[in-house]
């Protein structure tokens, strides 16, 4: 099975990617860009680094969108482009490192499958077990548990995925989604009882079970 490797999408306008003021920034937290290289007529593969860690982003200059690699330098990479970004998307994908070619028409394709679901609005909301037994609930429209679907797919092959939806107040958030290797030992992970007040000591929490999403958790 091929490697693959988590990259995170971001609003960056093609007049800031092109500008000195994109460069200067970086400069200011000791980033450098090492490489630029242009791959189509609208798309950018840059390499980033910072002491002995480095990073690589594809730009898509027809869609203001930078994929970003989720290394080691992710969250500083961020933090020092967030008074020039736009914003993070929620749009995340899994590359394989041996094809490249196809890993740009999947980003491709990923922006634009990202724009068309803005014309129906997803809705869900997840309530939790009170206490032993209790039920839990998931409500959801259509849109909502279609995407929900989908992201369950993703996580299944790739072990884990980030699912950008939002309550029914208009309020978006992100839920995780974790594949559980059979190494873990269930019975130390934190139960998800809300009625429950004070803090489960020695178990493991749901943040500390991701991997890919690890250097984003931390930025955020």
């Amino acid at each position: 099975m091929s490697e693959k490797e988590l990259y995170n999408a971001v609003v960056l306008l093609e007049s800031l990617y092109f500008s000195n003021t994109f460069q200067k920034v970086l400069e200011q937290h000791n980033i450098v860009q090492e490489e630029r290289t242009r791959l189509t007529d609208f798309t950018y593969k840059s390499t980033f680094r910072k002491e002995e860690l480095s990073l690589t982003a594809y730009y898509f200059a027809n869609h203001e969108v930078m994929f970003v690699q989720a290394s080691e330098l992710y969250s500083l990479f961020v933090i020092a482009l967030d008074s020039v970004i736009e914003g993070i998307t929620g749009m995340e994908i899994y590359l394989e490192k041996s094809k490249n070619d196809n890993s740009l028409i999947r980003m491709e394709n990923r922006i634009v499958n990202e724009k068309g679901k803005c014309e129906k609005f997803p809705y869900m909301q997840l309530y939790g077990q009170e206490l032993w037994h209790s039920p839990a609930f998931l409500l959801a429209n259509r849109e909502g548990l279609l995407q929900l679907r989908e992201a369950i797919d993703i996580a299944l092959q790739n072990g884990e995925y980030r699912h950008v939806t939002s309550s029914s107040d208009g309020d978006g958030y992100d839920l995780l989604i974790k594949r559980i290797e059979e190494d873990v030992e269930w019975s130390r992970v934190e139960t998800p009882y809300t009625a429950l007040s004070n803090k489960e000591e020695d178990t493991i929490k749901p943040a500390e079970l991701f991997s890919q999403y690890r250097t984003i958790l931390e930025e955020e």
